[in-house]
């Protein structure tokens, strides 16, 4: 066998690493290392598969996959089997990706290698809780997340706001800006349906993010006039 033609079987696996929701989220988390050791692996996992195919086929329809093979214009020891790979590989995966829901691979990636902040975004987002986030220029929002960002490749969060404010010089969190009443005006005049459907979503960069944190409202209130009582 031509050397080169290993190449093919490396960019199957590779094809499959990078492209396949089922491997994608979790291998971008991966060192170059790491991220071609398994694109190997792929490699000769979907080389081991296509030598069942083609052996089955050669017992089957032996004419018809000869006459196939003779249209390829290179003749090299098996080149066939090497195309043949390379080609299952994309078919596989972009069938895969049309049955696999994109938010659960993400939502797999970040609960095996996600870092804490994606881990509190994923339950934010999972179960339509708040959280707090705390920005470098002392500005805070409180919302609900409304989309995953893909582990380790998205550079934002994307929220909706509930409520804004700022942190004062002695820290603590003054609100300025209260969402919840200008969303239900606009769900009860008719002009949306859903507050989902509301155009004020706010993105925000994670390199200005000094904290995230869950959010509970009535918590807040409680801790905040507890704290009254004893000053």
């Amino acid at each position: 066998m031509p050397w080169n033609i290993i190449i093919l079987h490396l960019v199957a696996g590779y094809y499959i690493s990078t492209r396949s929701y089922y491997f994608k989220f979790k291998h971008q988390l991966l060192d170059r290392q790491r991220l071609i050791f398994e694109s190997v692996l792929l490699g000769v996992f979907i080389s081991s598969l296509t030598v069942i195919l083609k052996f089955i086929c050669l017992r089957t329809i032996p004419n018809i996959f000869n006459s196939i093979g003779s249209i390829l214009p290179y003749k090299y020891p098996f080149f066939r089997t090497s195309i043949m790979t390379l080609l299952i590989a994309i078919l596989v995966t972009e069938v895969a990706n049309l049955l696999i829901d994109k938010n659960k691979s993400i939502e797999e990636a970040i609960k095996n290698v996600g870092n804490e902040i994606e881990l509190i975004i994923l339950n934010s987002f999972k179960h339509r809780t708040m959280v707090l986030i705390s920005l470098k220029s002392d500005k805070v929002y409180i919302g609900w997340v409304k989309e995953l960002p893909i582990p380790s490749i998205s550079n934002h969060i994307r929220i909706i706001p509930a409520i804004s404010g700022f942190r004062n010089n002695s820290k603590e969190v003054e609100f300025t800006t209260h969402y919840l009443s200008v969303y239900a005006d606009f769900v009860n005049n008719g002009h949306v349906n859903r507050v989902q459907d509301l155009n004020f979503d706010v993105v925000i960069n994670l390199s200005e993010v000094v904290s995230v944190g869950n959010f509970d409202l009535e918590m807040y209130q409680k801790f905040n006039n507890s704290n009254k009582e004893n000053t």
